[in-house]
């Protein structure tokens, strides 16, 4: 079994801490991201999970097993780092028949096990030539191959994509989908990456200021952000500030908007709209909720408009349109008045107003 439970986990550095008390359960077979800024705690979990940090408190269980205080060779982890960490002096095939060698496997086996590893990975033909001699890419997946041909139990990635162009990288996140899905292993990822996260990951735990703010699928986390910090981040969106009163949601110039808004948090309120689900309207166009707007800036993004604006108080909204030439002729000019619609349900009531640009 690979599931993995995390109880009261923390890691701290004299007075600062880098991860506060931290219960998690992570699945068997499961696609696990770790998601965040830098300096979030994200890569801290991992290594403690991996047993290159020590914990300051809590409990690590691997299939049921409290590894906490175990050595990482004694956690049976396949770990890659996003520097390839390869021997340039070691053939493709005697770096990933390393660990192997390690554990003391005869010279025929590991040559065996080590090719049918790089045969995983798509690097059959490359046994006998060197890193220097292979692309990043490939590097990766020498590194990959390296980590399972071990046999883990988890799979543990840390920013394993981060040092490749844009092409490759995407290329290499259908690759880690598909062999995750035909390897049925457990993989906890970390990236800061939000796009790859969406793609890659069954689950994701959004991590910031050493906590998980929020875990959930993908699309549970995009259309049910928990706070601002998870709206923004994941993704983009307008945040609109106001209060909530006789169970309407009132915007600072006096527009009343309906909708489902129960149990709402405490504190400065925010409705979050994403990007494409806010539309310009034209003349006798109508929607459930229509706003006043002057345009800001028109950003081309090849298949679609970026659309910047402001509302009359100043508050700024982002709409995600369609290049296919309806939209430019609604426009205008920079500064001119437009006006956008929406609908309710597509709006989430979230706490922290005060984290809304002016």
């Amino acid at each position: 079994m690979s599931d993995i439970r995390l109880t009261g986990l923390a890691k701290s550095y004299g007075d600062t801490a880098a991860l506060w008390p931290t219960d998690l359960a992570i699945r068997e077979g499961e696609f696990f991201t770790l998601l965040g800024p830098s300096g979030s705690g994200k890569t801290t979990l991992l290594r403690m999970v991996g047993g290159f940090i020590e914990p300051s408190a809590g409990r690590i269980e691997i299939g049921g097993r409290d590894v906490t205080d175990l050595p990482p060779h004694r956690r049976n982890l396949g770990v890659v780092f996003q520097s390839y960490a390869l021997f340039p002096h070691l053939t493709v095939r005697e770096n990933v028949g390393f660990g192997l060698r390690m554990r003391g496997m005869a010279r025929a086996v590991r040559a065996r096990h080590a090719a049918e590893a790089l045969a995983l990975v798509g690097l059959a033909d490359f046994t006998e030539r060197y890193p220097a001699q292979l692309s990043g890419g490939q590097q990766q997946r020498v590194a990959l191959a390296r980590a399972l041909v071990i046999e883990p139990d988890v799979m543990l990635l840390d920013e394993p994509l981060g040092a490749l162009d844009l092409n490759l990288r995407k290329q290499l996140q259908r690759e880690l989908r598909d062999l995750h899905q035909r390897l049925g292993r457990t993989f906890i990822y970390v990236t800061h990456d939000q796009d790859e996260a969406l793609m890659l990951s069954d689950r994701i735990a959004i991590v910031s200021q050493g906590r998980i703010q929020q875990v959930g699928t993908p699309r549970e986390l995009y259309d049910g952000p928990a706070s601002t910090f998870v709206a923004r981040f994941l993704g983009d969106s307008t945040l609109l500030p106001g209060r909530l009163e006789r169970g309407r949601f009132i915007l600072p110039d006096g527009t009343e908007i309906a909708g489902s808004w129960s149990r709402p948090p405490a504190g400065q309120l925010a409705l979050s709209i994403r990007p494409e689900r806010m539309r310009l309207l034209g003349a006798g166009q109508t929607a459930e909720v229509t706003l006043a707007a002057r345009l800001s800036t028109v950003r081309f993004a090849g298949p679609r408009l970026v659309v910047e604006a402001r509302l009359t108080d100043g508050t700024p909204i982002e709409l995600s349109l369609p290049n296919d030439g309806r939209a430019q002729g609604m426009l205008g000019e920079e500064g001119g008045a437009v006006t956008v619609g929406f609908s309710a349900a597509d709006a989430r009531l979230l706490a922290g107003a005060e984290s809304v640009p002016a």
